[in-house]
């Protein structure tokens, strides 16, 4: 197996994150919404109106690699916010962005709504996808959630917290994290996120199908502790193997030019491993 083979890794919360950050920002990129770079390679996301705001950051200061928060207006302190780790599979952004980019209208308030505020029930239909794919209750306290291998949970905190602490930490009222104790992955999503939202990452996270992933973008975690299946070719068809057989054109020497005008697509940078958000 080279780097240049694909492979398939399951289950997908022990995959780890891509090498670019661009399958999460692209709800919003075909929503028309307009990217910048500062001069680190950090991406930058925001609504048209500036109240839902994408940070792609393998540059922060800390090990979120992706932070999203929703405003009342451009001004105000954040409605809600969530943050993803740079471990964190890029497929679990993806169905968070593909959740919340809908939702955001001219003057409308849909992506601030459907939270739960700081009154917590007993249960949530948010863990619902959880339940269904026999992950079991740990701590009911804090409502923790296992998976059957051990290997990811999720919580539901039914604590007072602080909001401004939810809004800078990971002491929130949602997250969910995998991997083993010394390399795990989290995100979190502070009070007043919008429920569907956390739901579609829920599902994302015990979606049985497996994810691709280049051999060079696996972590340790993911090599000790997934099950990785290299991708195989395509059988080949009678029709191929009849090209096959085929006597080959005699070669044609052609002028390649060194140099050229042409400028290749630029791809976002891949998750560097900054400090400790804590």
């Amino acid at each position: 197996m080279t780097d240049y083979d694909e492979v398939y890794v399951s289950p997908r919360y022990l995959a780890g994150s891509t090498a670019i950050g661009d399958p999460g920002l692209q709800p919003a990129l075909d929503a028309g919404w307009t990217i910048s770079h500062d001069e680190l390679g950090n991406a930058y996301l925001p609504s048209p109106d500036q109240r839902i705001r994408i940070g792609y950051m393998p540059e922060g200061g800390d090990d979120a690699l992706w932070k999203i928060a929703a405003y009342q207006h451009p001004f105000a302190t954040p409605r809600w916010a969530a943050a993803f780790s740079s471990d964190c599979p890029t497929e679990f952004v993806t169905a968070f962005t593909t959740a919340l980019v809908p939702l955001h209208e001219p003057e409308g308030t849909a992506f601030l709504t459907g939270g739960i505020g700081y009154y917590v029930p007993d249960v949530h239909p948010v863990v619902e996808p959880l339940l269904d794919a026999g992950w079991t209750w740990g701590n009911e306290r804090r409502l923790e959630l296992r998976a059957p291998d051990g290997l990811a949970g999720a919580w539901f905190d039914r604590r007072d917290l602080d909001p401004d602490d939810e809004l800078t930490t990971n002491d929130t009222r949602w997250g969910m994290w995998g991997g083993p104790p010394r390399s795990r992955w989290y995100a979190v999503f502070s009070s007043h996120t919008p429920t569907r939202l956390i739901t579609a990452t829920a599902a994302a996270v015990v979606d049985p199908a497996p994810v691709l992933r280049w051999p060079g973008e696996l972590s340790r975690m993911t090599r000790e502790n997934a099950t990785i299946t290299p991708v195989r070719p395509p059988a080949p068809t009678p029709l191929d193997m009849a090209r096959a057989r085929r006597p080959a054109p005699a070669l044609r020497t052609v002028s390649v030019p060194r140099w050229t005008t042409s400028t290749p697509s630029a791809r976002l940078p891949g998750p560097a491993r900054p400090a400790s958000r804590r």
